[in-house]
């Protein structure tokens, strides 16, 4: 009997396995091609999106045209080779580096694999190189590469890729990538180009903002048989140290010289600004243990224009569409040769305000790959992101001890070094934000870093809901604003913000007409965890700061302006508060005199129904 002809790889398994890489999005895989037509020296690349009907329907189609160097027959023909690549040796700091990409990225979106290249003036005579996969459920695929042979263009390419600025059919080499079958991420094309656009501007931002390369996307409906949406991607750059075509940014005169941004030139080691006033990244480079050079990264580091807090549109700037734009973009920006491997959000605390105004960005050499842990699909920085949710503090004793270690993980340390300069840098344009807004803030927002009391609307509404129903108290029909002089005597000797609450509250009290607010009672010494205080048109929780409690509960308590170096509150944080402020009360109960418990019952009673009411309707 004749034994059977095994594989190590059967190709109908390998290439559905393929199907479940791990790409993030159908944005990320195309930016794969777009990296393999850059190294080819394109110019210029168009993608277009396939749809039946309109620009409302789903793409079964995506292409990816360019005007590179195209390949000769053999290299075409490896080209759907796992493993292989095809890169010009000649090519100083290649984006792709794997040879997984055009494959792996191919099949994590689609079932039917089309490469077309030409060089010379095939393109014209209507006949180009062409090969490709399929893969169709439930048979088997031939192991062997196909042979190339020659095909015409499909007949939408030539109307579906305008507003390139060379026509398909006058390019002298390029390449043509088709997926057919794509189960893209976004179901609407009209999203999925809005969210490739995005993506591919903030990946490619140096080569677009040089000019090194233009890329359109294009939706085209077949019905129709026309382009239904175009546009070409303008450089996106989280950093904000440039502008673009960006409506929030022009529209709020962030044009010219005037950016969203400044760069930040205080830490020490940075160059700063150059002879020519130019704003020059802070140049690295990363020493092994040998002393020898490892490799080298540039790092540039920005933070909010202080001429942002000028506009008297807002009252807070993150409520501008600018503000938006900076929260979409918050993040560290690791890139790779220029090109954008991921934008980090995990170096911030995106609950916080201030660090939606700050922002780094790595640009590293391509012989830092191992050291900062650059995975085949290039999503990430593995090496890096492990230190990213890291406090400073625990950064720098991991390094004291890495350093200590004989034999130590030398990268492990290099990445740890290069997260305390990222770090070191983040908090230090924390605290320059929040010094920019203080005596700035409107007291109509009651926006404070103090622990003692929650945002101002939150308390509107919280007394709002209290004194609709219950037991009416004066407090709930009288206005602060004809009892000033007795709404400060109530805060009598509280805090807040470090500062006497009778100095800075009243004025957010009376302008908001608040009939409930938050202060510290710093010198208390009770065992009371708060106390209260009325004026006659509101009320005042008072927390004790000398209560156990107190810590613990101010955190949860406070605004999102936290210190740079502060730890987020964690749910632990909560439950522990609020398991010990119920069990603490039902203990208060039990351990009572009989004659006392009926009290605490009925207060427990009362408590409840006012809790009642404040809970009842969140969304009021």
């Amino acid at each position: 009997m004749a034994e059977e002809h095994l594989t190590i790889f059967p190709a109908s398994l390998a290439l559905r396995a393929l199907r479940s890489t791990s790409y993030k999005n159908t944005a990320y895989a195309v930016a794969e091609l777009i990296d393999n037509s850059f190294d080819a020296q394109a110019t210029e690349i168009g993608v277009v999106l396939l749809v039946e009907d309109d620009e409302r329907g789903s793409p079964h189609t995506v292409a990816v045209l360019d005007n590179g160097r195209g390949m000769a027959e053999e290299t075409l023909r490896r080209s759907i080779q796992y493993g292989f690549s095809g890169q010009d040796s000649a090519l100083d700091k290649p984006l792709g580096k794997f040879g997984v990409g055009l494959v792996a990225a191919s099949f994590s979106q689609c079932s039917d694999l089309t490469v077309m290249s030409w060089q010379g003036s095939e393109v014209a005579n209507g006949s180009v190189s062409s090969t490709g996969i399929r893969v169709v459920e439930g048979e088997e695929i031939d192991n062997d590469l196909p042979t190339p042979r020659h095909r015409s263009l499909p007949g939408w390419a030539s109307a579906a890729f305008v507003g390139m600025a060379t026509p398909i059919a006058d390019m002298k080499s390029g390449s043509l990538v088709v997926w057919r079958g794509v189960e893209p991420s976004w179901k609407r094309a009209q999203t999925l180009a809005d969210n490739l656009a995005d993506l591919c501007g903030r990946i490619y931002r140096n080569f677009i903002g040089d000019r090194r390369l233009t890329i359109s996307i294009n939706v085209y409906s077949l019905s129709k048989g026309q382009v239904v949406n175009t546009r070409v991607v303008p450089a996106v750059d989280p950093t904000f140290l440039t502008n673009w075509a960006e409506r929030s940014l022009s529209e709020h005169g962030f044009s010219g010289d005037k950016t969203l941004f400044v760069p930040y030139t205080g830490a020490a080691g940075d160059s700063g600004l150059n002879q020519a006033g130019e704003y020059e990244p802070e140049l690295i480079t990363v020493i092994g243990r040998d002393g020898k050079d490892v490799g080298c990264f540039l790092l540039t580091a920005s933070y909010r224009n202080p001429n942002v807090l000028d506009d008297a549109r807002y009252d807070d700037p993150g409520d501008a569409p600018y503000g938006h734009l900076a929260k979409r973009l918050q993040g560290v920006s690791i890139l790779r040769s220029q090109r954008e491997i991921d934008l980090d959000p995990s170096w911030l605390r995106l609950s916080r305000t201030v660090d939606r105004w700050v922002s780094v960005s790595l640009d590293f050499d391509p012989d830092l790959d191992a050291t900062f842990g650059i995975t085949n699909d290039k999503q990430k920085a593995h090496r890096l992101a492990d230190a990213a949710s890291l406090p400073l503090a625990d950064i720098n004793e991991r390094i004291r001890v890495l350093k200590e270690e004989v034999g130590q993980d030398e990268s492990t340390l290099q990445c740890l070094l290069v997260a305390q300069k990222i770090k070191t840098k983040l908090n230090a344009m924390q605290r320059l934000v929040q010094d920019q807004r203080k005596g700035k803030r409107s007291p109509g927002r009651g926006s404070t870093s103090d622990p003692s009391h929650a945002p101002t609307p939150e308390l509107r509404i919280a007394g709002m809901r209290l004194a609709d129903g219950g037991h009416a108290m004066p407090q709930d029909r009288s206005s602060a604003i004809d009892f000033a002089d007795e709404v400060a005597e109530a805060y009598q000797e509280s805090t807040s913000d470090g500062e006497p609450a009778r100095k800075v509250r009243p004025p957010i009290v009376i302008q908001n007409n608040l009939n409930v607010d938050f202060a510290t009672a710093p010198n208390e010494v009770s065992s009371k965890i708060f106390d209260v205080k009325l004026s006659p048109a509101h009320m005042i929780v008072l927390l004790n700061a000398q209560h156990p409690l107190y810590e613990n509960l101010s955190r949860l308590l406070r605004d999102d302006d936290r210190g740079p170096d502060e730890p987020e509150p964690t749910i632990h944080d909560a439950l522990e508060a609020l398991r010990g402020l119920l069990v603490s009360y039902a203990r208060a109960q039990v351990e009572a005199e009989a004659k006392q418990r009926n009290e605490f019952e009925r207060c427990a009673l009362s408590w409840g129904e006012v809790a009642w009411r404040l809970f009842q309707d969140p969304d009021a």
